[in-house]
Formats: structure tokens, sequence, C-alpha cells
């Protein structure tokens, strides 16, 4: 063993030991362990400094993106250059550890005698062209002393945290705070975007309001960005015509869409609007809506010249409208896809033939009540554009057989000889309404049989001379057929529902009405439900159905779909319409009422497959299932329900019944369905028992004890309590509410 002299200069030798590898002695006083942060700095600097790590570089970082100028990337951990020496020249090496440890203790550091991992670290300072150009450079350099971080086992070191600026808050000791700014305007220092976005957040109604709390607010308020969509029809009574002028000129171009529709408060302002705009405002309009506005056929003009960018014009009822100002849409607006002119009196089919012709984009025509459409050249106009997709043209008495053949197959057609049907290209029309056009016949109707495919809407109502043969081909020629109004046809029979049925056309039905159709009743309804399994509305007010369809009607919308939660509100999912039903009893409503608050049992799958499995493996099947464990059973909620209008004695509790629904509360509703029922069969034994006799008193009794229990099931109110705050029982015999005190009845009876 290698022998040293003692400090003390005796020369007496000593062993070395692992504690002390110069005098071998055990120290008296020992360093405490370094814990937590300090733990961990002092396991990175024994890591850092180790010899293996000497000749390694770090590589460079993958997200590093220089460009002539440096970025502070990480603190350095180990030593950039392996030309200095890895450890001080007190540090204990190799010789001296006796075989315990090859790494120092304590690592050099090439800027003097103070540890390279120091606890104020540094930050590494790189260019790429440094790199390229002097690769043997220092790459790190000190952080500053106001940046360094600090942490909890690193004492003495400057903090820096940042001062909040809310109210109320306070500075840890030892912190540093920014200083405030002098005279700082929280609104006026935002950006002017984050104020757009916080407007934006604004009713339109609101924002007039706020326009009068300052200046600043004021012009925020009139700002362009605000009003792109400038619809009045929902709050036009509340703004005043000045700030609904002074919107229109300060919005300038900003405005796309301008909906004026019941202002009329600019009567007298229009003239001086008009004059008042030089530069850019009201320029850039897509939409202009002008229905029940006071307006000039000048202002109209002006509008419509100011704006080639127009697509949807909207202007029913305007009488001022006449020749000229379809003859300025037609010069001025050929992006035009949507014209509404219904009862505007002053103008004639052969004055939208120049706007048919010049706006080839068309797509939505709506003219009631327009005279003259019996003019065989503006329909082939129609036919030869093919761009019309809705076609509205109610109370059109002009409109004849042969005007609607041309609108559908043009002016002597090729005809197929196979199929007698003319060969010309499918019509685009998706919606057509021809309400009201009483010189229409079957002919006319007949010849647009599979000629429209793409037909989704129909709507033909009050034609009295139509019969099965004006809507049978064409019904099965429409796939697509989602919403079909036929009222008022009294001609019309069950074999058309029954044909339609079965054509498979009426699958994607959604919206049916036969009212006034007094010769249709239940056998052709009942086939068109079964076939239309998606419909969810349904209109069969004054025919001839019975009870038989509401509970086809409840029994489809019932299995529609169920919910496990009893929480979860149903939707509606059909609304039925059955007014003045003459065959429709309180027995049907009773029907829709139970269905819809019905609740389904059922046995989970697994429970039944097991039964099953152990029936088959035991010989005994029987001793098998009763030995399995009977489950819980699963409840099924109604996941959509029957919005009902029926009988005007019967909607009271028909409504109370819906709301009770629709929040869930199974059991109240169930209730409210039982005692109708019983006041309703209470009331049939009394009428037919008649008046006279002991038998006829004690049923008129019980009826009325029936109607008094309903009356007082009626008024419990939505959190499930009474007039008097008492809570109302369920149906599975839950506490029992208070009876109603009830005067003027006799105290023996």
């Amino acid at each position: 063993m290698e022998q040293v002299s003692s400090p003390g200069g005796t020369g007496s030798p000593e062993p070395a030991s692992p504690n002390n590898p110069l005098t071998g002695q055990f120290p008296l006083e020992q360093t405490p362990k370094p814990r937590g942060r300090q733990r961990l700095l002092q396991g990175l600097q024994r890591i850092s400094s180790s010899p293996s790590l000497a000749k390694l570089t770090r590589t460079k970082s993958s997200e590093y993106k220089g460009g002539m100028m440096a970025s502070i990337s990480c603190v350095s951990l180990s030593s950039p250059m392996s030309t200095y020496s890895l450890s001080q020249p007190g540090s204990y090496s190799s010789n001296f550890s006796a075989g315990y440890s090859t790494a120092p203790t304590s690592p050099g550091s090439p800027f003097g005698g103070s540890s390279y991992f120091d606890a104020k670290g540094r930050t590494c300072i790189r260019e790429r062209d440094n790199i390229a150009s002097d690769p043997s450079s220092p790459r790190s350099v000190p952080l500053p002393p106001d940046v360094r971080p600090t942490s909890k086992g690193l004492q003495g070191f400057p903090t820096l945290e940042l001062q909040e600026t809310f109210p109320g808050s306070r500075l840890k000791e030892g912190t540093r705070s920014f200083p405030r700014r002098p005279n700082f305007n929280f609104w006026k220092e935002m950006p002017h975007e984050l104020k757009v976005q916080v407007f934006l957040y604004l009713e339109p109604r609101e924002i007039i309001r706020a326009s009068s709390v300052s200046r600043i607010f004021y012009e925020m308020a009139f700002d362009g960005q605000l009003w792109t969509n400038l619809d009045c029809q929902s709050y036009y009574q509340q703004i005043t015509k000045d700030a609904l002028v002074t919107i229109i000129l300060r919005a300038g171009s900003f405005i796309k869409n301008l909906n004026l529709r019941g202002c009329i408060q600019l009567e007298k302002q229009w003239l001086s609007l008009g004059t008042r705009m030089h530069g850019q405002e009201c320029r850039n309009l897509e939409s202009f809506n002008i229905e029940g506005c006071k307006i000039e056929r000048p202002s109209i003009h002006f509008f419509l010249i100011r704006n080639p960018k127009l697509v949807h014009i909207n202007m029913p009822g305007m009488q001022v409208i006449n020749k000229s100002s379809l003859k300025t849409i037609a010069n001025n607006c050929p992006l035009l896809e949507f014209l509404n002119v219904d009862w505007c009196s002053g103008i004639a089919a052969k004055d939208l033939q120049r706007v048919v012709q010049s706006c080839p984009k068309l797509s939505d025509l709506r003219a009631s009540e327009v005279r003259g459409f019996d003019d065989k050249e503006f329909m082939l106009d129609l036919f030869r554009t093919n761009n019309l997709e809705r076609l509205i043209l109610q109370n059109c008495e002009s409109l004849t057989d042969e005007a609607l053949t041309v609108l559908t197959c043009g002016i002597k057609p090729e005809v197929d000889p196979l199929t007698d049907l003319p060969i010309v290209p499918p019509r685009k029309l998706r919606h057509l309404d021809i309400t009201r056009c009483t010189a229409l016949t079957d002919k006319g109707v007949r010849s647009m049989a599979y000629n429209v495919p793409a037909l989704e809407g129909l709507r033909i109502c009050q034609n009295p001379a139509l019969t099965d043969d004006a809507l049978s081909d064409l019904l099965v020629s429409t796939p697509r057929l989602t919403h079909l109004e036929v009222e008022e046809l009294d001609q019309l029979s069950n074999s058309l529902l029954i044909k339609f049925a079965k054509s498979g056309s009426a699958a994607n039905l959604e919206h049916f009405s036969i009212s006034y159709c007094e010769s249709l009743g239940d056998a052709g309804m009942l086939s068109l439900l079964k076939a239309a399994r998606d419909i969810n509305s349904l209109c069969l007010d004054n025919t001839r159905v019975s009870d038989l369809v509401l509970m086809e009607a409840a029994d489809m919308v019932r299995k529609r779909g169920s919910n496990k939660e009893s929480t979860q509100t149903p939707k509606r999912g059909l609304t039925l319409v059955c007014f003045d039903c003459q065959n429709v009893t309180w027995a049907g409503i009773r029907e829709i009422l139970n269905k819809n608050a019905a609740v389904w049992t059922m046995r989970s799958v697994s429970t039944a497959e097991a039964i099953s499995r152990s029936a088959t493996n035991n010989a005994d099947a029987d001793a098998s299932q009763k030995s399995a464990a009977p489950s819980s059973p699963i409840l099924l909620y109604p996941s959509e329900i029957i919005t009902l209008k029926c009988f005007y004695g019967y909607q009271p509790t028909v409504t109370e019944h819906t709301k009770r629904v629709l929040r869930a509360d199974w059991n109240a509703a169930l209730r409210l369905e039982l005692k109708w029922a019983q006041w309703q069969i209470a009331n049939e034994e009394v009428t037919a028992a008649g008046v006279a006799g002991i038998g006829g008193r004690r049923r008129r009794r019980r009826a009325r004890q029936a109607r008094q229990e309903l009356l007082d099931d009626e008024s419990t109110g939505a959190d499930g309590t009474d007039a008097e705050g008492e809570a109302a029982g369920n149906a599975g015999g839950g506490r029992t509410r208070r009876r109603r005190a009830r005067s003027g009845n006799c105290a023996v009876m």
C-alpha cells in the first residue's frame, strides 16, 4: 500500500483509504447530503464532467433556424471544448482514488477556478456563420444577472417576476416589478381588430345603444365592419331613422346584405339619402330587401344602378314597381339569382321576359298574381334557359294548360313511339307552386309527368277541376318528392294514395297535407303511413280519417327509437293536425297520449343468452332457467313524440300532456292520461244511461268527480307541485295530494 506523510509533519506513514485518500482518516465533520434541486444539479454536474464525454460534441438542434443572427438555445450542460482541463488542480484524480471512483467530484472550468456548471446557468448563443468558420470558438456565454432563473434550492440569487396588472394583487418579497405606464387607456390602446370582435358579440339594437356612451363608442358603433349584414327585420321598430341613415352612410362599402323590411320611418329620407351618397356607399350590395317599405321608384332605381353585384332582390307587394324597374334590373344586375315580385300589380309576364334573357343565373322566380302567363313566348324562353329551380305562381288565373305544356315540353317536341312521351331534356325544377290557378285541368298537370325528376316540393291547392288522372303519373315519376300539398281537391280518392304508396316515391316524403279533401280516408292514409316511415308533418283536418290512422301514426313514431336515460327529453318527431275530423274520437287521442309516454321494459341480451346456453348444456331446461340469476329490466323511454292538434275540447289536456312529456316527467304524463280517460268514460256512461233514475244521478256524480280530479291534476305546475305547493303523486303510488275544497256542492252528495 502506498504510504504518505501525515499532515502533522511526524513523517509516520498512514494508509490511504477511500474516505481520505491522503491520510486515510475519516473526516470529523461530514457535509450534509444535497437534496432536491441541489442533488439533481450535482448529478448533472458529475455526468457532464465525465472523461467519456470529453471528446463528444453536441449535435446541432433540429429546431434551430439561424440566419446571420444569434438565438438563445439552451443552458449548456457540458464543456464546449475538449481542450480544457476536466478537473481543477486540487481535484482528486484516479491516482488518489484508490480504485473507488474515476469521475472527479468538482469538474474544471475553462473560465477559471469556478465550477463549470454553477448555479448561474449559461445560455448558448449560436451563429451559423461562426460555427461554419471557427468551430473552436466558445459557444456559450453567461446569462445577464437580472434574467437568471431562480429556484427553491438556489438561494441568494435575484428573481424576476412579472407584476400582475389585476387590482388587489400583491407582489412577493424580493421580486422586481415593471413600472406602470402613465395615462394608460385600456380601450384606446386595444387594437382596432379586437374592438371589432368585442362589438360583434352585441346585438344590433345593443350596438345602437352603446353609440350614446361616448364619442369613441359612437365612432366604433358605426364602423362598417359591424354592419356587413344589416337586417332590420327584427328591430326596425326600436331603431330611429337617424341611426339607420347613419349606418347606411357610415358602413360604406362593407354592407352586403341590406334588409329594410318594414322600415316605414325612411319614407321621407330616401331622396336626401340618395343625394348624400357620393362615394362608395352601398355599392357592394348582394342582397336587397325592401318588402313593406314606403319608398319611391327613383330611389329603388338608384340602388339598383349602384349595385351590379346584386344576387338577391326581394320586393313583393311594391305597387311602384313597373316595366322600367324590371328593365333597370335586366340592364344592371347580370348576376341575379333570386327575384321576388309577388303581388306587384304594375308588371306582367312579358316584362319579366327581358330579365330572364339578361340574367342567365336566375334560378328562383316568384311572381304570384302576375298577369300574362298565358304568353307562350315567355314560357318558351323559360324552357330554353332551363335554369329555374323554384317557380311560384300562386293565384295566376291566366296560366293555362298550353302555357304549362310549353314550359315543360316546349313546342312540338319529338315523341317516343314506345312510351308516347316527349323527348326533351329533363327540367331542373325542384319546387313548383301553382295554387289557385283555376284555368288548369288534368291535361296541363299531366304534361309534367316524367319531365321533372328532380321535383322535391309540389303545391297544388284549391283547383277544383283536378282529379286522380292529373297526379297519378306525376307522383309516381318524382322519386325525390319530400313536400306535397294537395288541399281542397274534392275529386281525389284513396286509390291515388294507394298507387303513390306502392310506387316507392313516398319513401322520402316528409310533409303531406290533404286538408279539406273530404273523399280521402283510412284506406289511403294507412297505406301511405306504412310507406313513408320518416314523415314529420301530417295535415288531415276535415277528412274522413278515423282513430285507426292515429293509432298507426302513434305506433310508427314510437318505434323510431328509444332512450335508456329517463332524464333525456324527447324531440318532436311528427306534427299531426286532425281538426274537424268527424271519425276521430277520444280513443284515438288517448292512443297518441299513451304512446308518447309509453315506457317499454326489456331484459338485457347478455342475460337471455346466458339462460339459453345453460338450457342447452343441462338436461333439464327448466332447472337451468330457474338457477339463472334474474337481471334487472332495462327501461326504454321514447325518443320522439307526436305533437297533436285536435278538437278544441281535447286540446288543453293534449297540450298539458305534451309539456310533461317534453320535460321527461313520465309519471305525471301517464297520470294525466289515465284521469282524462276516466273522465271520458264517465261522460259516455252518463250519455248512455240518460238523465232519469237513480243510476243516472250516480253516473253524473262520478263524471263530475272524475272531471274535478282531472282539473286538479292539470293545475299541477311544471315543478311537480300544485297551486297549494304540495308535491304531486306519481302513477306508481306516490304521496297522495290533498283534495281541494269545493264550494257549491251538497254535503251529502
